[in-house]
C-alpha cells in the first residue's frame, strides 16, 4: 500500500521505507548547523521550522509536526502519523532548496520557537 503527503512545492511517498534523496554534490551540501534553530518560508508563505532539538513544524496550508534530523544533503522528516520522507536540501547560487522549492531561512529571535508552532521571523 503506498501512503503519500504533500507539502506545497514539494510531494513525497511513503513507502514503509524513506526514500534516499540527497543533493548534486558534496560542495551544495546543507550542513545541520544552517538548519537547526531556523525557520525556512516559502515565497507562498509557508513555513518550515527546524527546532535544535530535533522538532519539526509545518505551517502552510494546514500543520504537520514531527521530528527531523539532517545528513549529507538532505533532511529526514518523521511526521508524528508516523510518515516518514527524506527530502534533498542544498544550496544552488546562494539559494537555499528544499527539494526544487526556494526557501528562505532566518534564525528568529530567542524564545521565537516553540514546539508546532514559530512565530514569525523579525
Amino acid at each position: 500500500m503506498r501512503r503519500s503527503f504533500v507539502i506545497p512545492g514539494l510531494i513525497a511517498s511513503a513507502l514503509g521505507a524513506p526514500v534516499p534523496a540527497e543533493a548534486h554534490s558534496p560542495e551544495d551540501w546543507v550542513r545541520a548547523a544552517e538548519i537547526a534553530g531556523t525557520v525556512c518560508t516559502t515565497k507562498g508563505g509557508a513555513t518550515f521550522t527546524f527546532l535544535k532539538d530535533g522538532h519539526y513544524a509545518y505551517d502552510g496550508m494546514w500543520t504537520d509536526t514531527g521530528h527531523y534530523s539532517v545528513r549529507k544533503g538532505s533532511v529526514t522528516i518523521l511526521l508524528d502519523s508516523g510518515l516518514e520522507r527524506d527530502f534533498a536540501v542544498s544550496r544552488r547560487d546562494g539559494v537555499l532548496y528544499i527539494e526544487q522549492t526556494a526557501v528562505r531561512c532566518t534564525q528568529p529571535n530567542a524564545g521565537a520557537l516553540t514546539h508546532g508552532r514559530s512565530a514569525a521571523p523579525q
